[in-house]
């Protein structure tokens, strides 16, 4: 584990591919770990055995991105991978970064930063493009069925739950720096929302 942190501080992945397998493995802690010592856009990907008692429910979702259950196709793996890098190529190769604006959030993608009233907001990479997509559509409200489509690769297995804790972490970063920007529709899904605006 000090090998593998030590490596992430010298060279920041876009990944890590974490094997959870181990029965006696605390995967959450070790994926928290790796959470709080990688770049807040750094995605952390679990590899589960579905055969053993669905092992990846003893995650929490806080602490992964993706959970990807054995057996799997290593070809969409590396399909959602080659994605990944492809992002961060046209995002580095774009003249001048689209910066997205409501109310008093400024979202620019370019440099993968996200400021509230001038304040950086710390999100993880699936953190960031579920608040993208709310950005993208402020005023429309977004099913979570349409935040897993934006949010997770399309084979993740993500459960309603999941969406309501991350959008909750979005929040709480959110409102350190302003009032609640992020409106629940019950039994519907989410949007962004301040009177003001």
């Amino acid at each position: 584990m000090t090998e593998l942190l030590s490596r992430v501080h010298l060279a920041p992945p876009l990944a890590v591919i974490v094997d959870c397998s181990d029965p006696d493995m605390n995967a959450s802690a070790v994926c928290a770990r790796i959470r709080a010592n990688t770049k807040p856009e750094a995605m952390v990907v679990s590899l589960v055995n579905t055969a053993n008692g669905g092992d990846g429910h003893r995650l929490a979702a806080s602490t992964v991105d993706c959970i990807i259950h054995r057996p799997f196709n290593p070809e969409r793996l590396l399909a959602f991978l080659r994605g990944l890098r492809a992002d961060v190529a046209a995002q580095s190769s774009t003249q001048t970064p689209t910066i997205l604006r409501y109310a008093d959030i400024e979202m620019n993608l370019g440099r993968l930063r996200v400021e509230r009233d001038g304040h950086p907001v710390l999100l993880s990479a699936l953190q960031f493009r579920l608040l993208l997509c709310l950005m993208r559509a402020p005023d429309v409200v977004h099913t979570r069925d349409d935040l897993i489509a934006a949010a997770w690769p399309p084979d993740a297995e993500v459960e309603p739950r999941t969406v309501d804790i991350h959008i909750g972490h979005i929040r709480r970063a959110m409102k350190r720096a302003g009032a609640d920007v992020i409106r629940t529709v019950r039994s519907v899904g989410y949007a962004l929302y301040l009177p003001s605006h």
